[in-house]
């Protein structure tokens, strides 16, 4: 929207020294642009309040800081940029995306002359377009060419390539950034745009992830612990890295900011208010560049006087020996690993060479999370056992009487309706935590994982992730079939685990 007006309305506003390298007011077509760094601190605030208090519809951006620089100095800046024909497709593509909340964006181009565009929301994947092969090409070609600001030169169908989106193209989407990239395929690319979700100025706490009172307790007494490792695990977008920053802002939040946090994650998935937040610079198609970049971060960690450490992921026997190293001098540590259960990170991490008696200490390893993302089904479409039992199949029909509450089960309505994406209204986790104690070391060590787990599940406020599923499913919020997909409504009884617990 272009403001018409006068320019008496803000002749008067003078910007302040202190925060001149950091806005951009322009007064003839007013707009106020605001360095993305530097949007929440009090001078800019300030500033914000009196500029709207004169022009109530002034358009606010947040742009990066270069980019303030370069419009303070009168540069051409890609915020005054027209956009070509193709900008305006991706541009109006990640707005669709936005509108319908979905994380991801797929482009599968070639075959048979068209390309499919798809949408990830709520874990499923939704056509919603189709398009030319040659105008699908354009667009990912346009991507990588001229709306990245980490990329490489040029476009390159034949073999992989990586993205960042520079941040003046999806300004006022409130997003933290997008992610592009493509592989090639039988019939030509296949590209995906990753959508992350600016949440910093309200990040969303234990409860509205979807954990348990007893698990949010057991959560913020691990934080409050000066040292270990806290480690989350689960497949690929099973929502760690969200619980990640979750967690770090309440580490924040609970030492009132008093404490020196530095991440490390390539890249970063969103703001970590107080945290020094380091990004891998790399070029994201040399896997060895990449690691050597890791490597030397990680290895300059403790110069930076850190008293609490986040790193994004173990990914190496490197990452995985320095997190323990940096909690074995004092530190707390968060991280995340790719494992099945809570005490299969204990496994994992064996296989990346950390010594066995360390993965038995108590005091070193704190925290051992696992968790998935569950649909919650739509409140107003979804329906009950009485509607849909006679449709199931037998064996289905069957276990879900055995294990579920059909006087309170309720099922997904596959059409929606106006307030839902296909009877889905979003996800939320399901977990299991363990804290472990030197009980608990000592049974897994000598006894193995079942023992281990058996005498965890006889503590108080002890939670499976098939006891967390089923609380989801008998209180209606949780379709049971889709439940199944992630966790086996008969888990604990299989392995005898319930039956323990009664005892």
């Amino acid at each position: 929207m272009i403001l018409h007006t006068t320019p008496d309305v803000l002749a008067d506003i003078t910007i302040p020294a202190s925060v001149s390298t950091q806005v951009h007011l322009r007064r003839t077509e007013p707009a106020l642009y605001i360095a993305d760094n530097y949007r929440n601190t009090a001078h800019i605030q300030a500033l914000v309040r009196e500029i709207t208090r004169r022009l109530p519809d002034i358009p606010l951006s947040t742009v990066p800081l270069d980019e303030i620089h370069a419009m303070n100095k009168g540069l051409p800046t890609d915020v005054r940029m027209e956009l070509t024909s193709p900008q305006r497709k991706v541009v109006a593509l990640f707005r669709q995306a936005v509108e319908r909340k979905a994380s991801d964006i797929h482009l599968a181009i070639g075959e048979d002359g068209l390309a499919i565009v798809k949408f990830r929301i709520h874990g499923e994947l939704f056509k919603v377009d189709s398009m030319s092969e040659e105008e699908a090409e354009n667009m990912a070609s346009t991507i990588i060419l001229s709306m990245c600001d980490v990329t490489e030169a040029q476009f390159n169908s034949s073999r992989p390539q990586d993205g960042r989106i520079k941040a003046s193209y999806l300004q006022g989407m409130k997003l933290f950034g997008a992610r592009y990239s493509h592989t090639p395929t039988v019939y030509g690319i296949h590209a995906v745009m990753r959508l992350i979700k600016d949440d910093s100025e309200n990040p969303p706490g234990l409860a509205e992830l979807g954990f348990l009172p007893e698990q949010q307790e057991t959560l913020q007494d691990i934080l409050n612990v000066p040292e270990g490792v806290v480690i989350l695990s689960g497949p690929t977008g099973s929502g760690k890295s969200a619980t990640l920053r979750t967690l770090a802002s309440m580490y924040m939040i609970q030492h009132d900011y008093h404490k020196n946090l530095v991440t490390y994650e390539d890249p970063p998935e969103g703001r970590i208010i107080g945290a020094v937040q380091c990004p891998i610079v790399a070029d994201k198609n040399n896997p060895d560049e990449v690691l050597r970049v890791w490597r030397q971060l990680l290895s300059n960690t403790l110069r930076i006087d850190p008293d609490a450490i986040m790193v994004g992921e173990m990914r190496d026997v490197f990452s995985a020996n320095v997190c323990v190293t940096n909690a074995m001098t004092g530190h707390l540590v968060l991280s995340t690993l790719h494992a099945n259960d809570p005490i299969n990170i204990l496994e994992r991490l064996l296989t990346l060479d950390v010594r066995p008696e360390l993965l038995s200490d108590p005091q070193l390893f704190i925290g051992l999370i696992s968790q998935r993302l569950v649909q919650v089904l739509c409140p107003h479409c979804c329906q009950d056992w009485e509607t849909v039992q006679n449709m199931l199949p037998q064996k289905e029909n069957a276990m879900i009487k055995a294990h579920c509450d059909t006087d309170n089960v309720r099922f997904r309505h596959a059409e929606g309706c106006d307030h839902c994406e296909g009877g889905v209204a979003g996800r939320q986790v399901v977990a299991e935590i363990i804290r472990p104690d030197a009980r608990f070391m000592q049974r897994y060590r000598h006894e193995g994982k079942l023992a281990a787990r058996r005498y965890w599940l006889q503590q108080p406020g002890s939670i499976s992730r098939n006891s967390h599923v089923l609380k989801l499913i008998n209180a209606g919020r949780v379709d049971p079939r889709a439940a199944q997909s992630i966790c086996s409504l008969d888990e604990d009884s299989r392995m005898n685990i319930a039956e323990v617990v009664n005892e």
